[in-house]
């Protein structure tokens, strides 16, 4: 298949609007309803849809997760990184949380020396360290007034890079659409344990909002696949900055949200960190670096927007027929 670059790059942008708007949906969700309750409907709903997708593409065989382990513990990670997500909406901004968010691929370049065994240069230690001080100017904590939202988003955006790890150790796990399926399987699994306990019946009136979240989950998810599936993911990787454009603009007209210059300049400076982290690293896949060997984390980020997608290593598993 030849990449068409525009288009995946048209793709990713277009996903970048859905998917927040999704997480603001969420938020405005969550003023009625648990975040347990919000992420076991986005999982099952989004399973149901994936299965008989599988079934017929690849057999019921590949509905099993393998290795099951790894799978769990991925499902976990994706488990919490949504939860955390949904939960700390209700505290801070939706802007601030999705840029707390991408926090993510750092972690996962700090912990690849140790976790992974991969070498990082000097000049990614760096980008590391000045996206950590970028989402201490987004927190700058209070002492004297503790907001939990900050602390809860900064632990999803932990489970998400854990996340991308496990997605490092499962590189042959399988085509993306059924890895996606065992994560959105394992957290439905998970959350069905305790839902009963919070379950707030649904609404007549919020059935259009909770049918428009679920569209948006859905068109969002596929969008950001097709992008992959266009074109490298060096080249449409980048793109999925636009996210924080897309969740401030939600956040102003929607929900009377705005970031003040700090957190701005704290989300810049976050953005500037893993654009750099993502160029270095396709510089490095692309041969005109040997200095040093990481396997590149671009496909991996789109879980910290898409906050429920399979995320792999280097290129998305080609569909049978693809050349």
């Amino acid at each position: 298949m030849i990449h068409n670059a525009l288009r995946g790059i048209l793709l990713m942008i277009s996903a970048m609007v859905f998917l927040p708007v999704k997480d603001g949906m969420a938020k405005v969700l969550g003023g009625a309803y648990p975040p347990l309750q919000i992420i076991w409907a986005q999982f099952s709903i989004v399973y149901l849809v994936l299965a008989p997708f599988i079934v017929l593409r690849y057999g019921a065989g590949m509905l099993l997760p393998r290795p099951p382990g790894l799978q769990f513990l991925r499902g976990v990670f994706t488990f919490w990184g949504i939860g955390f997500f949904y939960w700390a909406v209700q505290y801070i901004p939706l802007a601030s949380t999705t840029s707390i968010y991408f926090l993510a691929p750092l972690v996962v370049t700090a912990l690849s020396p140790w976790v992974l065994k991969e070498r990082v240069d000097l000049r990614r230690w760096v980008a590391v360290v000045v996206g950590f001080l970028g989402v201490t100017l987004i927190l700058r904590p209070d002492l004297r007034e503790f907001n939990p939202g900050y602390a809860i988003a900064v632990v999803g955006g932990i489970s998400i890079g854990l996340f991308y790890i496990a997605n490092r150790r499962l590189a042959d796990g399988g085509p993306a659409v059924v890895m996606l399926a065992h994560s959105v399987l394992i957290g439905a699994v998970l959350s069905s344990f305790a839902v009963p306990f919070v379950w707030v019946p649904p609404r007549a009136a919020d059935v259009p909002l909770i049918a428009a979240f679920v569209l948006c989950a859905l068109v969002g998810q596929g969008l950001l696949m097709a992008a992959f599936k266009n074109a490298p993911a060096s080249i449409v990787a980048p793109f999925q900055y636009s996210a924080i454009i897309s969740a401030t603009l939600f956040g102003f007209f929607a929900l009377g949200e705005f970031p003040d210059r700090l957190t701005i300049a704290g989300i810049a400076v976050v953005v500037a960190s893993g654009l750099y982290i993502a160029l270095r690293e396709g510089r490095i896949r692309n041969g005109s670096d040997r200095r040093s060997i990481l396997p590149a984390e671009s496909i991996d980020r789109k879980a910290a927007i898409g906050l429920c997608c399979t995320a792999r290593t280097k290129t998305l598993p080609k569909a049978d027929g693809d050349t």
